[in-house]
């Protein structure tokens, strides 16, 4: 059984494949079956054990030790050379010595994969007619930056596929649960072995918000404490979690529930009506098949010999870091959305945040485009020396060209500010001024409330 998780910008979802306790919870949470598993969770009695957690994994895991807030750290989850293809294949071939007759297990299983070219997720993957599900996974971590052993560990806990003796062809066919939300069909899209490991292994990486992408996925952030639910039942409730790190955060938007006390005494079995199972189980399959999800830091670099000073040497004192003074400043805009909270402090309230994140920190406009304004006023003369912006980072609204005008005349003009929210840093001559006014000059066509997340004046 697996639990649900979103897909991206277009929402999409794990796989609900829920199954009978029978299958022994191998994906994420206890809930009834859909007709398409149904069907074939009817071979099964309540008592077979041939490819189940129960059987084929041997366990060590100490479920005490799961950090709700810490499942794996991100220097074992984007450690792309833990395995190489001969060792993945051997890994498989270890869980599966002999599948039953008439069925393809995981390490006989090939398919075809596609050509995809490198984007800001994955390097590109040169595709082939007839692969073996060894060489996809190996050639999808590579290319995506994705430990393999993350990926043995995301199908087994959805499908079961890495100890199943008798895999249907189904299991395949959504692998990873890949465009499978839970409230409609799957999207045929993301049908088949590669599709589901390539396109699972690329939305894990686009969690991350990389280099290229927007700001998107905000809600759960690591270094901030989120409430995270024990299941889809709304009713079983939440509790908060501090999220230590990016792999942590990505696990949890794509099975977005934490395991609730019964589901960690259970162990590989059941818990309660309010338990879910997936982030449960992938810390207990990585830890049983590979050891600890906590990888060893790096090696301190050696701390080398200090230079001798003179006794009687001055010692250079550092150079102040620069202040930001903008918080300080009575600050007052052509238009603001009062109705939402958007108002002209917010773009001085020290958080660089906004739609699709938290829209209650970022100023915006009521239909303002080029013309709008943003003023801020100090009681006392300020010295500044850069000023950085940072633009409303949804992807509509972007200002493409402004200006800063100084309470002596004088006018810096600004570039377009980066779309995703991210700092565009202004620097100029230093000067002392009481007032700074940013006008908006030109915006992106789709605009229709511009605005800032946040402006920092610097001394």
């Amino acid at each position: 059984m697996t639990g649900t998780g979103r897909r991206g910008p277009h929402a999409l979802q794990r796989v609900a494949a829920w199954t009978t306790a029978a299958i022994l919870l191998v994906g994420g949470v206890s809930a009834t079956g859909s007709a398409a598993v149904a069907a074939e969770s009817t071979q099964m009695s309540a008592s077979t054990s041939v490819g189940s957690p129960a059987t084929s994994v041997v366990k060590t895991a100490d479920l005490s030790q799961f950090q709700a807030g810490n499942i794996i750290s991100d220097a074992a989850f984007f450690n792309s050379g833990s395995m190489s293809e001969a060792q993945i294949q051997s890994f498989l071939q270890s869980k599966v010595p002999t599948c039953q007759s008439g069925y393809v297990c995981l390490k006989d299983w090939y398919d075809t994969s596609r050509s995809t070219p490198a984007d800001a997720m994955c390097g590109a993957y040169s595709g082939g007619v007839r692969e073996r599900a060894s060489t996809i996974i190996f050639k999808v971590a590579q290319a995506c930056g994705i430990n393999p052993q993350v990926l043995l560990v995301m199908l087994q806990k959805e499908q079961g596929l890495v100890t199943h003796t008798w895999p249907s062809d189904w299991r395949y066919t959504i692998a990873m649960g890949q465009g499978c939300p839970d409230t409609a069909a799957c999207d045929t899209r993301y049908y088949g072995f590669f599709n589901q490991v390539y396109g699972s292994a690329w939305q894990l990486k686009r969690y991350s918000n990389p280099a290229g992408t927007s700001q998107y996925f905000t809600w759960y952030a690591p270094g901030k404490t989120w409430n995270v639910r024990w299941h889809p039942n709304e009713a079983c409730g939440s509790a908060p979690v501090y999220i230590q790190n990016q792999a942590t955060a990505n696990l949890y938007y794509y099975t977005p529930y934490q395991p609730n006390a019964a589901s960690i005494r259970a162990g590989y079995g059941e818990g309660d009506g309010c338990s879910s199972y997936g982030n449960r189980n992938f810390y207990q399959y990585f830890t049983d098949w590979f050891g600890e999800t906590q990888a060893p830091p790096p090696p301190a670099a050696p701390t080398p010999n200090p230079i001798p000073i003179p006794a009687d040497a001055p010692v250079p004192t550092p150079a102040p870091a620069p202040v930001n003074v903008a918080g300080s400043a009575s600050v007052v805009a052509s238009s603001q959305n009062t109705s939402t909270g958007q108002t002209a402090l917010k773009a001085v309230d020290g958080e660089a945040d906004g739609y699709p994140g938290d829209s209650s920190r970022e100023w915006a406009t009521v239909g303002g485009t080029d013309g709008s304004t943003l003023t801020l006023t100090w009681s006392a003369a300020q010295t500044i020396s850069s000023v950085r912006l940072y633009d409303r980072p949804n992807d509509s609204d972007q200002v493409t060209g402004g200006t800063l005008t100084f309470s002596d005349g004088s006018v810096v003009q600004v570039p377009e500010l980066e779309n995703d929210g991210t700092a565009t840093t202004v620097t100029f001559t230093a000067r002392s001024t009481t007032s700074i006014r940013f006008t908006v000059t030109s915006v992106s066509d789709s605009t229709d409330n511009v605005g800032l997340a946040e402006i920092e004046t610097f001394q």
